[in-house]
C-alpha cells in the first residue's frame, strides 16, 4: 500500500498542496542529480529553497520528515551511501550524512512527474514481460499518450493508496478505462481512414497545437 502525497491537491482550487510539490521536488532531485554530495537531506533542502526564495533551514524539517517517514519506509528512495562530515562531534564525522537514489518505484514516480522526460524500461516494472515490451513500443511510438497512459494510473493508485509496481494490464485497464475512452476512440477513427485523410487530420491539429 502506496502512501505518498505527490498528487494530493487543495479541494476548491485542484492545485497541488504544499506537501505533493515538495515531494515531487525531492523525488525529482535525487532522480537527476548525479553528484552524491547534492543528494543529501541538507542539499536537498538548499536547492528546494533556492526556488521557493527562502532559508535552508526552513524546508529542512519537511524534507528530513518526508525522506525518513514517507520516501524510506515505503522504498521510494534508498540509501546509496555515505558521505563524512567535516565538522561536529567525533562519531558524527566517522558516520557521515546519507546520499539518497531512487528505487523501482521512485523511477516511475519520476516518469510520472517529469512528463516524458525520464527514459525507463518498462519490462522492469511488470511480471507480464510482453505488457512491458508493449508500453515500450507505445512510448517509443508517441510518449505523450504513454505519458497520460501511466500518469493516470499512478496518481489514482497514490490516491487510493495501493501499490504502482508491478503494472499489470487488468490494473491499469479497471483504472484507465473511463479516462481514456476518448482518446482511444479517436486512435481507433484515425486508422480507419487513408493515409490521405490521415494527414488532413494532422493539419487540422497542427493548427490547433502550435507544438507541432
Amino acid at each position: 500500500m502506496l502512501k505518498i502525497s505527490l498528487f494530493d491537491t487543495f479541494k476548491l482550487t485542484d492545485q497541488l498542496t504544499r506537501k505533493a510539490k515538495r515531494q515531487r521536488k525531492i523525488i525529482k532531485i535525487i532522480g537527476t542529480v548525479k553528484i552524491p554530495e547534492q543528494r543529501t537531506k541538507v542539499e536537498i533542502s538548499k536547492k528546494i529553497s533556492v526556488k521557493n526564495k527562502q532559508s535552508w533551514k526552513n524546508t529542512y524539517s519537511g524534507v528530513y520528515e518526508d525522506i525518513e517517514k514517507i520516501l524510506l519506509p515505503q522504498k521510494i528512495i534508498e540509501e546509496e551511501g555515505r558521505i563524512p562530515l567535516k565538522r561536529g562531534p567525533r562519531l558524527l564525522q566517522n558516520e557521515g550524512t546519507g546520499y539518497y537514489k531512487l528505487t523501482k518505484i521512485g523511477v516511475l514516480l519520476l516518469f510520472c512527474i517529469e512528463n516524458t522526460k525520464v527514459k525507463i524500461d518498462f519490462t522492469e516494472f511488470t511480471y507480464q514481460h510482453d505488457l512491458g515490451e508493449k508500453l515500450n513500443i507505445l512510448y517509443q511510438i508517441s510518449p505523450s499518450l504513454c505519458f497520460l497512459l501511466l500518469e493516470k494510473y499512478v496518481s489514482i493508485c497514490c490516491i487510493k493508496r495501493e501499490d504502482i509496481v508491478p503494472i499489470t494490464l487488468e490494473s491499469i485497464k479497471k483504472i484507465t478505462e473511463y479516462t481514456l475512452n476518448c482518446d482511444m476512440d479517436f486512435i481507433k477513427s484515425m486508422l480507419s481512414y487513408s493515409k490521405d485523410d490521415q494527414k488532413k487530420i494532422l493539419v487540422i491539429l497542427s493548427h490547433i497545437d502550435s507544438k507541432h
